[in-house]
């Protein structure tokens, strides 16, 4: 098992403010494992993981694993400067203006 680069580091923004970089898969498994909120362990970080190991074992690429850890980053809303259009706690479409009338639309 080796350990596999990222053809170009993800920054994410964990729950307390502070800033990671994420640079191999293993760093990437470490972060899910370790620092990701516990609401956002859902089907995206579960294959953002699994990802992440095969591609230790070598049975996917480090761009499959990268792309699969920023898709569950996003989800999770953990990408510096990704404004989610959905709302991270119940799904509900976010809404811009604050009026909660146009969530029925």
């Amino acid at each position: 098992m080796n350990d596999v680069t990222f053809s170009e580091p993800v920054t994410v923004v964990l729950p307390r403010g502070s800033q990671r970089k994420v640079a191999t898969s293993f760093e990437a498994i470490e972060c899910l494992q370790n620092e990701w909120p516990l609401w956002a362990r859902g089907r995206s970080w579960r294959k953002a993981c699994m990802a992440c190991r095969n591609a230790l074992d070598g049975w996917c690429s480090a761009k499959a694993a990268r792309r699969r850890f920023i898709k569950a980053a996003k989800h999770a809303h953990l990408m510096p400067g990704y404004h989610a259009t959905v709302s991270p706690v119940w799904g509900w479409p976010a809404c811009k203006t604050g009026n909660t009338a146009q969530i029925a639309q």
